[in-house]
């Protein structure tokens, strides 16, 4: 990511990290073979792991987000779920450990044990970035609000879901923010006219919800311009924004980020999603896989072999940096993430090939 991609180099290794990269070996080695092609490991921008007990993406046959969450919190109501073994499947499954250098994670609060310790959550090979879910559309909630001592940043969810008062208040807590916006056009419906399938869900789960009093404005700008205080905002999907909310987020690219998930946005069938475009604008575009409620397996590079599929004009190496280096610059990961140089730490991906 670096530079020109090198034919026939070798990786020095030593105590798990790059030493060298070299036209000889420094050490014992080990050959990949004449058609292999190594690269950085890459950085999952989003991710829900706690939903990894699932064996396959739900069957929900319009794929509407309204009917897509009834089956998620039917599942989550099972005693199939928990949460915690959740993430702990997650972080063992081959296509994190073997290939991922970092994932962000939204967490329900529910981790925080009622004696307010925590079980270790965490894999040596994987860094794991805690972002805890907030959901709350009552103007009170905000009192209940906690921000986890071992938390990475926080999620309001999304605006049907964080009442004014609670944005705010994780807002002031003055760490990263993560949050679902400008997801599905039922999402904007709401937020522009107060009706429409969400709110009909948001209803079923609460008679007395009122958009009147959680919803911030009118469009994703609005929400944007309330993140835009944090020290790093992550948008999640962005699937939606229009010009003038792009040219925002290009104009502060270093401390708002778009999170595409590519096989998420292809299962929910949605508009195709406007990559060129932002890129263009110079919007920083990170890639995550949503979760196993809505995508095969959690392998970022088939992420990123998806998205050029799907993105012809934009080339193969962008797309590549926006699942490693961009993930990791965005995310504050240290120096060598993302990256094969000297210090980085000695995790790639293999690739080989048949031709």
């Amino acid at each position: 990511m670096l530079g020109a991609p090198l034919e026939n180099h070798w990786i020095n290794i030593m105590a798990g990290n790059v030493e060298s990269v070299s036209v000889q070996p420094a050490h014992p080695t080990i050959h990949l073979g004449e058609r292999s092609i190594l690269l950085p490991a890459t950085v999952n921008a989003h991710a829900h792991l706690e939903l990894s007990q699932l064996e396959a993406p739900l069957d929900v046959p319009n794929r509407s987000m309204s009917d897509w969450v009834a089956a998620l919190l039917a599942f989550r109501r099972s005693p199939d779920y928990d949460a915690e073994q959740g993430i702990l499947q997650a972080l063992r499954r081959p296509e994190l450990w073997e290939s991922t250098i970092a994932v962000a994670d939204i967490v329900p609060p529910i981790l925080e044990t009622a004696d307010g310790r925590r079980r270790t959550v965490t894999d040596e090979t994987c860094r794991w970035l805690p972002f805890t879910e907030l959901i709350g559309w009552r103007q009170d909630q905000e009192r209940g609000a906690f921000a986890p001592r071992y938390t990475f940043g926080l999620s309001p969810h999304a605006p049907h879901t964080v009442c004014p008062a609670l944005l705010d208040w994780a807002i002031r807590q003055n760490i990263p923010l993560a949050m679902h916006l400008a997801e599905t056009p039922e999402e904007l419906q709401l937020l522009r006219h107060h009706t429409g399938p969400l709110l009909e869900m948001m209803r079923r789960a609460d008679s007395d919800y009122d958009p009147k009093t959680v919803l911030h404005g009118k469009r994703p700008m609005d929400y944007l311009q309330l993140l835009s205080a944090a020290p790093k905002a992550f948008i999640i999907h962005g699937n939606y924004l229009d010009d003038e909310e792009l040219q925002f987020l290009a104009a502060r690219r270093e401390t708002m980020s778009v999170v595409y998930c590519p096989r998420s946005l292809a299962y929910f069938r949605h508009s195709a999603y406007p990559l060129k475009k932002m890129l263009d604008y110079g919007v920083r575009v990170l890639l995550g896989t949503d979760s196993l409620a809505s995508v095969p397996n959690l392998n970022l590079v088939e992420e990123i072999q998806f998205a050029w599929k799907q993105h012809p004009t934009v080339s193969l190496e962008i797309i590549y940096r926006m699942g490693t280096l961009e993930g990791a610059s965005a995310l504050d990961l240290p120096k060598g993430f993302g990256t094969i140089q000297p210090g980085s730490p000695a995790k790639f991906v293999v690739l080989h090939s048949h031709r």
